[in-house]
């Protein structure tokens, strides 16, 4: 499971990243892909990086395949689970974009720079059910992309087939499918940030106890559809802040309300399922934060001259 998360600060500025929740270590680590790196495709000519890359994945075989990433120009990319949901094509269809569903991240990444080019482009894409290497399964994803002016969802299910949503909320959990999410918020349009007021019944004065009675009902579990509803409240109601240190601490303490604490979910292997690792890109300084569920202390890593034209795949 995972929520991923984006807005600007009061001067336009892009924060945009996620929580990543799983039962399972892969080894992540943060990783820069530099400028003029081989870039190879399944089914399109192999290339070369124009634009370097930061963000969380693991290196296989020499390709970075990410969680999330962000390009030197602040176009940002990040794939959640979307189980039950997700079905990718099952070969290459003529006259089409054809990305094995992992190629998506640096595709993106690397021949764009604003969502309205993407979505252009996203008319005539076709994901394939293909993976990295025989040794990973194909990931059933969907992806939420952003720059400072918006953001939109990308979905294939075997439900409605592929997708793009427009996300106003900024905001992406997992299945059941975004406008299912979206849907659901009318079941909670009474949220309030104010406090409720006393009212007169039938002559009895009633009055709330305290604070927070007018965000009653606001989900606290960890299901998608409630993380869903969380994230995109707080998103709207968190007062605008001002400067790079207010903005980050604004994001992290969006995702860690709607975090998976250690302990609170098993999930049907008898594993953990727990927020792994919450991360924050801000595209004004090329900065990528993040800290981990074992190691609260924030970590800085930045693209600037020289990791943006390094030689080689930077790790950390």
């Amino acid at each position: 499971m995972c929520t991923g998360l984006r807005f600007t600060d009061d001067k336009g500025n892009l924060y945009f990243g996620r929580n990543l929740d799983v039962g399972q270590d892969y080894g992540e680590g943060v990783i820069i892909t530099p400028r003029n790196y081989p870039l190879p495709y399944k089914f399109l000519d192999d290339t070369k990086t124009t634009k370097a890359v930061i963000g969380m994945g693991i290196v296989v075989d020499g390709y970075p395949s990410y969680f999330d990433c962000f390009n030197e120009d602040g176009l940002g990319i990040a794939g959640l689970n979307f189980p039950h949901y997700a079905k990718f094509s099952d070969g290459p269809i003529d006259g089409k974009i054809n990305l094995a569903s992992y190629e998506i991240m640096l595709w993106v990444t690397q021949n764009f720079t604003k969502v309205s080019e993407v979505k252009e482009a996203l008319k005539n894409v076709n994901l394939v059910n293909e993976a990295i290497n025989s040794s990973f399964a194909v990931a059933p994803l969907h992806w939420i992309i952003s720059d400072n002016k918006e953001a939109i969802i990308v979905e294939m299910s075997k439900q409605y087939g592929f997708k793009v949503f427009e996300d106003k909320l900024g905001v992406l959990t997992n299945s059941p499918d975004f406008n299912w999410q979206v849907t659901n918020l009318g079941n909670y349009t009474g949220l309030n940030p104010h406090d409720a007021t006393n009212e007169n019944w039938n002559g009895e004065n009633v009055a709330p106890w305290g604070v927070g009675t007018g965000s009653v009902g606001l989900p606290g579990d960890s299901i998608p559809a409630d993380r869903f509803v969380k994230a995109a409240y707080l998103n709207a109601n968190y007062p605008v802040a001002k400067g790079e240190k207010a903005n980050v601490a604004k994001f992290f303490n969006i995702l860690k309300s709607v975090a998976m604490i250690k302990g609170s979910v098993v999930n049907t292997h008898n594993s953990d399922e727990y927020t792994v690792y919450t991360a924050c890109y801000s595209a004004n300084t090329k900065t990528y934060y993040c800290n981990f569920e074992n190691d609260f202390e924030l970590k800085e890593y930045q693209l600037n001259d020289e990791t943006m034209n390094e030689k080689k795949v930077i790790t950390f």
